[in-house]
C-alpha cells in the first residue's frame, strides 16, 4: 500500500480498502480505547469537515474534498478496532516506505539525468525530479523513510550498508527537489533530535550538539548558490511585509514570487479567518477564496488558484476556530506520543509534517491525508503495544 502511495499515489483507493480487509482477523478482543486516544483529534477532525459540508453551495467541490479526508476516519476505526497484528502492520508500512521511497528517488534520478543529460545541476529541476508528486511531499516521505531505516536496529551489514547509501540518496534528492519545506523540515530535526536525546538520556550536553547542526546547516544552505538565494529573497520579503501588511498587498498585485505568493495570500486567508469564525465550510473555501483574490486585484492567482499554502490557514478557512483548535491538539497530541513510543524515527516524522504545514496546505492533497493519517495509525499501535505490555507486567 505503500509503495503504490509513494510511486503512483492515483492508484492507492483500492490499496486502503484491502489493508483495512486485512486487519479484520485482528479485531477480535477486549479494544482499550483509552489506550489508543491519540486518534481521537482527527476523527473529530474528520467530522468537523463532513458537518461544515452540510452548509455549503459547491456540493460537488465538497465531496470531492471529503471523500479525499477520508483516510482521517479509516486509519483511526482501524486503529482502534485492532487489538492484536500491530507487529505485522507496523512491518508493512514500515518497509513499504523503505523500499518505495528507494525506487521513487532512484527512477526520480535515473530519469532527470536521461531527460536532461548530465549530472548538472540543471538535470535535477523538480518538475522533472519530482514528476510523481509535488516536491514537498516527496521530501517529507524521504525524510521520514532515511529515517525508519537508518535508525533500525537490525545488525546486518547489508542493512548497514544500505543505511548509507539511502542516507546519501536521500540528500541528493532533498538538494535537487530544492523544497523549502524539506530545508525547514531538516532544520527541525537539527533541533529536535537533540532535544529528545537530551530529555532521553537526562544529559544536558546534548544540547551542546545544536551549534555544530546549526553550522551544518548554514554550510549546507550556502553550497548552493540558487538555495541561498532562496533564504535571503525570504528573508527580505518577510522584512517588507512586516512593515505594513496592507501596503505589501497594495505593492505586489499579482506577484508570482515564491514568498511574495505565501505572504499574500497569508494575510488574505488570515482575514478570512477573522471575518468567519466558524469556517465557510468544506467546498465554498476554494471559491471565496477566490473571490477574495479578485475583490484586492489578484485576477492571476484566482486563475491559478491558489491555495493559502499554509494547512492551519486552510482549516481555519474551511471549519473555522474549532477546526484550527482541534488541528493543533492533532499535532501536538501526536509529537507527544511520538516521543513516548521511544522511537525517534517516528518523531521525526511527526515534527517533520508538522512543521510541513506551516508551509503548505499539505492535508489538501490525497498523499498528505493518507501519509499523517498511516503515520498516525503506527504510532497509535506502537503506544497500543507498549501500554499493553506494562499492564501484563
Amino acid at each position: 500500500m505503500v509503495m503504490v502511495l509513494i510511486i503512483k499515489d492515483q492508484l492507492i483507493p483500492p490499496f486502503i480498502l484491502l489493508f483495512a480487509l486485512s486487519t479484520i482477523p485482528f479485531w477480535k478482543g477486549e479494544k482499550q480505547f483509552s489506550k489508543k486516544k491519540v486518534v481521537f483529534p482527527m476523527i473529530v477532525l474528520f467530522l468537523l469537515y463532513a458537518v461544515s459540508f452540510l452548509f455549503v453551495a459547491n456540493k460537488a467541490s465538497g465531496i470531492l474534498q471529503l471523500t479525499t479526508r477520508l483516510s482521517f476516519l479509516i486509519f483511526p476505526l482501524l486503529a482502534l478496532l485492532m487489538t492484536n497484528g500491530g507487529k505485522h502492520a507496523r512491518f508493512g508500512l514500515k518497509w513499504g516506505f523503505i523500499l518505495g521511497s528507494g525506487i521513487s528517488m532512484l527512477f526520480s534520478l535515473i530519469q532527470a539525468i536521461i531527460t536532461e543529460g548530465g549530472f548538472s545541476g540543471a538535470a535535477f529541476q523538480s518538475n522533472v525530479y519530482g514528476l510523481n508528486m509535488h516536491p514537498s511531499y516527496l521530501a517529507l516521505i524521504f525524510l521520514f523513510a532515511s529515517a525508519l531505516l537508518f535508525l533500525d536496529p537490525s545488525k546486518s551489514k547489508v542493512i548497514k550498508m544500505g543505511k548509507w547509501a539511502f542516507l546519501g540518496l536521500t540528500v541528493i534528492s532533498l538538494f535537487y527537489l530544492r523544497s523549502l519545506g524539506a530545508f525547514v523540515c531538516v532544520a527541525a530535526i537539527f533541533t529536535a533530535v537533540p532535544i529528545w536525546k537530551t530529555l532521553k538520556t537526562k544529559n544536558w550536553k546534548w544540547l551542546l550538539t545544536l551549534p555544530v547542526y546549526g553550522l551544518i546547516f548554514f554550510i549546507g544552505l550556502k553550497s548552493s548558490d540558487r538555495i541561498s538565494n532562496d533564504v535571503a529573497a525570504s528573508l527580505k520579503s518577510v522584512g517588507v511585509w512586516a512593515e505594513s501588511p496592507s501596503k505589501f498587498i497594495e505593492n505586489n498585485v499579482n506577484n508570482i514570487e515564491s514568498n511574495t505568493v505565501r505572504l499574500v495570500v497569508w494575510t488574505i486567508s488570515a482575514n478570512m479567518i477573522y471575518e468567519n469564525p466558524f469556517g465557510v465550510g468544506l467546498g465554498d473555501e476554494n471559491d471565496l477564496l477566490m473571490r477574495e483574490y479578485y475583490s484586492h486585484g489578484y485576477s492571476g492567482y484566482a486563475e491559478r488558484r491558489l491555495n493559502p499554502h499554509q494547512q492551519f490557514l486552510q482549516t481555519g478557512i474551511s471549519i473555522g476556530w474549532l477546526g484550527l483548535a482541534v488541528l493543533l491538539i492533532l499535532f501536538v497530541s501526536l509529537i507527544i506520543a511520538s516521543y513516548r513510543t521511544n522511537d525517534l524515527a517516528l518523531y521525526i516524522g511527526a515534527i517533520c509534517i508538522s512543521v510541513s504545514c506551516l508551509f503548505e496546505s499539505m492535508l489538501e492533497r490525497q498523499v498528505g491525508v493518507i501519509f499523517l493519517s498511516i503515520l498516525l495509525f503506527y504510532i497509535a499501535m506502537v503506544r497500543f503495544q507498549q501500554q499493553k505490555s506494562k499492564s501484563v507486567e
